[in-house]
């Protein structure tokens, strides 16, 4: 028998009850019964977004998400800022580039969040309409201070975020911190399926939305807004995906959010501190707590690694991107993830490294118990 868990970040694991709701009857959507669940989704969104501002509910992946921001915000001649951390980071660049703007980009190396310092300087140089960012950089498990930079932007400045990986997995509030528009997906922290995106926009930019000179329809917020004030949405939405939404937002919320979140700071602390004392070295300089990114050790090929560990254990984690493919193991904990389950990805972990032909310290996984333990 084979049994596949996934330490991948996105998508994730989706519990049973959550895979149950997705099996109900699909209901029409333009019914009370709809505009019913969907109110319900929308002020769960809010409540983990927190924000009292708009929420947007797309049948899109995450990216659509991110072109949502950029075509209902921006025009052509806008100056944007685009901090580059990783390949999502490079992904606003490209979109905002198909669309005809020319951003300017602070990129950083891979592994490492920006600087505040890097930020504030390119804001006195120049005025800008938006400056777009990751919360977590998934390439790359790294997390950037969204607190201090919504400290910093200027008011009259587009804070956009992309909180894909790090809604529920980091602590977040986008309303307390300064951000205007912040998008997310179902796949990762809300631990359902692919399939859904949110936009969450900050209460007063109403005003704002589909000002600019971009071209959009289906990803037209204007033409959602109009259609959520009568409790729907403007095109045949994934009603099912929708049930499980809620579901999952249920669950979350009776664990509690904040809950939620020290699950996933204490299941990194023991990810990070376990797999340092294997003997192998951290890729992120601020890792997130959602993904452990590591360096697969000299000699060794990691696409090969977690080929291996998948095929013999089930347990699959996710290889790098781009440039860092076979270079770093990205290990995921977030949304369906507990202490048992991190503890058991980083025993077949050690077990790969030693088939690997690899030196791996023996008292790494005492030491991963005994983290665990502290931390109860």
């Amino acid at each position: 028998m084979k049994k596949e868990i996934l330490f991948s970040p996105g998508p994730t694991n989706v519990p049973a009850e959550i895979l149950l709701a997705g099996a109900k009857r699909t209901i029409h959507h333009r019914t009370k019964e709809f505009s019913v669940m969907l109110e319900e989704a929308t002020k769960g969104l809010g409540r983990a977004f927190d924000t009292k501002g708009d929420i947007f509910i797309l049948t899109s992946s995450g990216t659509g998400g991110m072109e949502t921001a950029v075509v209902n915000f921006l025009s052509r001649n806008d100056n944007v800022l685009v901090l580059n951390t990783g390949a999502f980071g490079r992904r606003w660049v490209n979109i905002v580039k198909t669309y005809g703007l020319v951003p300017d980009v602070l990129e950083y190396p891979w592994g490492e969040s920006f600087k505040i310092s890097d930020v504030e300087a390119k804001i006195k140089e120049k005025k800008y309409k938006a400056v777009l960012c990751q919360l977590g950089e998934t390439s790359t498990g790294v997390v950037n201070d969204i607190k201090s930079l919504g400290d910093m932007v200027p008011k009259d400045t587009l804070l956009i975020v992309d909180a894909v990986s790090g809604l529920l997995t980091e602590e977040f509030h986008m309303d307390k911190w300064n951000v205007d528009v912040c998008v997310s997906g179902s796949q990762k922290g809300l631990m359902m399926p692919p399939g859904l995106a949110f936009i969450a926009v900050r209460k007063g930019l109403d005003d704002k939305i589909g000002k600019g000179d971009l071209p959009s329809f289906y990803f037209s917020l204007v033409h959602a807004k109009t259609y959520g004030e009568k409790g729907q949405t403007p095109w045949t939405p994934a009603v099912n995906l929708i049930y499980q939404l809620n579901r999952a937002l249920e669950m979350l919320e009776e664990e509690g959010l904040d809950n939620v979140i020290t699950r996933h700071k204490n299941m990194a602390q023991i990810a990070r501190k376990t797999v340092v004392e294997m003997g192998l070295e951290l890729f992120s300089s601020a890792p997130s707590n959602g993904i452990t990114a590591v360096k697969v050790p000299e000699g060794i090929d990691g696409s090969k690694l977690i080929e291996h560990i998948c095929e013999k254990y089930g347990v699959r984690f996710a290889n790098g991107q781009r440039e860092y493919k076979g270079k770093i193991i990205r290990i995921a904990h977030m949304g369906y993830v507990t202490v048992p389950d991190i503890l058991m990805a980083l025993n077949c972990l050690w077990l790969g490294l030693k088939k690997s032909g690899f030196k791996t310290k023996p008292g790494a996984m005492l030491s991963a118990l005994e983290t665990a333990a502290a931390l109860d």
